[in-house]
């Protein structure tokens, strides 16, 4: 009996392989090149799929719908030469996270804070890259997030893409108001205008840096700015201030504290500080520095320097006898002394002090009889305003720099509890903002922290 027929094509595959071997006999180096070129890229696909599991579109599609609802989302590169984090522990439990961690490799894993409790421990699903494990504190965390009505799909925003590849890239961090309010405690009112963020995070020798988009409106809302800016990874000088801020305007740390309903009314009619000077006042450049006191009822001393268009004086004077006349129905008073430079030579300047009724200075004013431009106002609280040391110089695109002592604001109680334990124990913090926020455009931070 006579077997099936070859066909013709498939007769001239083998007479192909056939030739090929014997090429390859005849030249052994080529055919380890051909190896290589062919099964070492399926190798090292195979090990990155196995040891560095990732997510799928639809995985990363995923992450995004749980960042929507999210206050805090982190994401973190995992390192399988480190021991097993806690969080992994609890929620996988103690035989089954070692070896999860061991598979995981240099993978990233997610935590998400979502309205309250613990967060949720997301991992990219070991079988299915498309999927997400979400791994829940307790039952009733995953039945409270069952329960939660479905959101309206859409597409992100392109902002909101380039957080997402943040977030799918590397460690980063993705924050909502109430995330930054729940870490910063009394201090939230002075970051109104970077309650929506997103920092890709990095560490550099004995350098924490961080560097991303901030605003004081959604994501979703905003344009996706490309001009970053330029800013500098440079070492600063440390200052010999707790604090020191130079910023080319008030409004980003103070503007959502004087327009609030509340403190605008009191500031109007007890202090006569309308709206209009208000907003003089937030976007005039400014020079602030927080010191310590070794006396007194405060335990440190605000200074203030403000740069102001000189047409303004007269309004100025007028809604600083204002303020004084409100301070002396309060028991304050008043005298002039000279204005002393912080090595406490005098000037040729005058500065009005206020003592309360023990007669312990507690701030003041001086106002400078200015160019034909601008006028210098010094503003003191906790001590009398002094002439203070050459300020911080602003390089390059820089909008806003900053410098403080976080374990030193630790100490004043500035800092509360909620702050990362990796920012409250710092010895150096430095930032900086490129773009400041808009209406429809986001702000650019970049921030430095010495690790200890």
């Amino acid at each position: 009996m006579e077997g099936p027929s070859t066909p013709s094509g498939f007769n001239q595959i083998l007479l192909l392989i056939a030739s090929i071997r014997r090429e390859l006999e005849e030249h052994p180096c080529t055919a380890l090149l051909l190896g290589l070129c062919f099964f070492l890229p399926a190798l090292l696909l195979g090990t990155s799929s196995l040891l560095t599991p990732s997510l799928s579109r639809h995985g990363t599609a995923e992450l995004f719908e749980l960042s929507r609802r999210a206050r805090l989302v982190q994401s973190f590169e995992a390192d399988p030469s480190r021991s097993v984090p806690k969080v992994w522990q609890k929620r996988l439990g103690p035989s089954a996270a070692p070896d999860r961690w061991a598979r995981h490799g240099r993978g990233l894993w997610w935590l998400i804070w979502l309205d309250d409790g613990e967060p949720l421990l997301a991992l990219p699903s070991a079988s299915n890259s498309s999927s997400l494990d979400l791994l829940f504190a307790d039952a009733l965390h995953r039945s409270s997030f069952d329960q939660l009505q479905s959101l309206q799909p859409r597409e992100p925003s392109g902002l909101e893409q380039s957080c997402l590849q943040r977030l799918t890239s590397g460690t980063a961090v993705l924050w909502q108001p109430s995330g930054l309010a729940s870490i910063s405690g009394s201090l939230f009112p002075a970051l109104a205008s970077v309650s929506h963020g997103c920092l890709r995070v990095a560490l550099q020798g004995d350098r924490l840096m961080a560097e991303g988009p901030v605003a004081s409106r959604p994501f979703a809302s905003l344009q996706a700015d490309q001009a970053k800016g330029q800013t500098n990874s440079v070492r600063f000088d440390p200052s010999s201030a707790y604090l020191e801020l130079n910023s080319v305007a008030l409004q980003p740390l103070l503007g959502s504290v004087f327009n609030n309903p509340l403190i605008a009314e009191q500031l109007d009619s007890r202090y006569g500080l309308p709206q209009e000077l208000r907003d003089v006042l937030l976007a005039a450049p400014v020079v602030l520095r927080v010191d310590v006191l070794e006396a007194g009822r405060f335990q440190a001393s605000v200074q203030a320097r403000l740069m102001l268009a000189a047409d303004q004086t007269d309004w100025i004077k007028r809604s600083l006898d204002a303020v004084a006349t409100a301070l002396l129905k309060r028991g304050f008073q008043m005298e002039q002394r000279p204005l002393l430079s912080s090595n406490g030579r005098p000037s040729n300047r005058v500065a009005n002090v206020w003592l309360d009724p023990q007669g312990h200075p507690q701030g003041g004013w001086s106002l400078s009889s200015g160019t034909q431009d601008q006028v210098e106002l010094l503003l003191g609280l906790g001590d009398v305003p002094t002439i203070g040391p050459s300020p911080l110089k602003r390089m390059g695109q820089q909008q806003l720099r900053l410098q403080g002592k976080p374990d030193q604001l630790v100490r004043l109680g500035w800092l509360g509890p909620g702050w990362p334990r990796v920012i409250g124990n710092a010895s150096q913090l430095e930032l900086e903002m490129t773009a400041l926020p808009k209406q429809q455009q986001p702000g650019w931070l970049r921030l430095q922290l010495e690790v200890p």
